[in-house]
């Protein structure tokens, strides 16, 4: 079995320990036969040995290898920020837990628990591959938040009309800002180590670059905390506490404005 991935041609990525199981097997000859969509396959030891842009947008795997493999987990969780690529679980119920509590869930685009039927998932997966393949004329938001259950929320809610890119931290975000190009930025106040306030303070410092704008997004309403943040000059401060629709509404009218 190659371990290569097939740069640039690769629709699906198969995550797999010695050798490929059954179903995954199963599911990966589907794709290609009945469908022609292209696959490729690697074995967990070798994936950190190809870079992040080789990445294709759906990773299968079982939940099982990838707690097992924490290195290897963390370097396809950060290619999956890098390059909008999301993860397809499949496993028994308590494994796909565990690993949610290891791993944001917004990059989790489907889990599959046992038993399962091949076909099925093979149809999950070419629907998946049609709404990536649509979403090249969207705009793109990047949420930064601390918080996977926020993350996943807020990625719910946007993914229907926006294309979405979750950082867990600012500085996954700096680091992620001029690769994306993102049209606008959701931001949390309360993070670790660099703040909501920080990063944009550090985003305003580079005077030569003109960076995203930039909308607090937070549970924070302190009359000292909105004049700071206020001071920062951000396209808008929302709270995390607001309905639903109240805050798609006010990232609509943004976009509204700038077009």
């Amino acid at each position: 079995m190659s371990n290569s991935i097939e740069k640039n041609d690769a629709q699906v990525l198969f995550l797999y320990r010695n050798t490929m199981p059954f179903v995954n097997g199963a599911v990966k000859s589907f794709l290609e036969d009945e469908h022609n969509i292209v696959t490729c396959e690697i074995e967990i030891k070798d994936c950190m040995k190809k870079g992040v842009e080789e990445i294709p947008p759906l990773v299968f795997s079982e939940a099982e290898i990838l707690l097992e493999n924490p290195k290897e987990r963390a370097f396809i969780y950060d290619a999956c920020i890098e390059q909008g690529a999301h993860l397809v679980i499949l496993d028994e119920p308590e494994k796909i837990s565990s690993l949610k509590e290891v791993t944001t869930p917004a990059l989790i685009a489907e889990t599959f628990v046992r038993p399962v039927d091949a076909k099925e998932i093979t149809k999950k997966l070419k629907s998946l591959l049609e709404v990536i393949k649509n979403r090249g004329l969207r705009k793109l938001i990047m949420i930064v938040d601390d918080s996977p259950t926020f993350l996943r929320t807020a990625s719910d809610w946007l993914e229907e009309d926006y294309n979405v890119c979750v950082c867990p931290s600012a500085f996954t975000a700096i680091k992620l800002i001029n690769i994306k190009n993102p049209d606008l930025i959701l931001l949390d106040y309360e993070m670790p180590v660099c703040t909501g306030a920080q990063f944009l303070e550090m985003l305003n410092g580079e005077k030569a670059l003109k960076h995203p704008p930039v909308m607090f997004l937070t549970s924070k309403n302190d009359q000292e905390t909105v004049r700071e943040l206020l001071a920062l000059k951000p396209q808008g401060y929302l709270l995390k506490t607001q309905p639903k629709e109240s805050i798609l509404s006010s990232i609509r009218m943004f976009f509204d404005k700038e077009n």
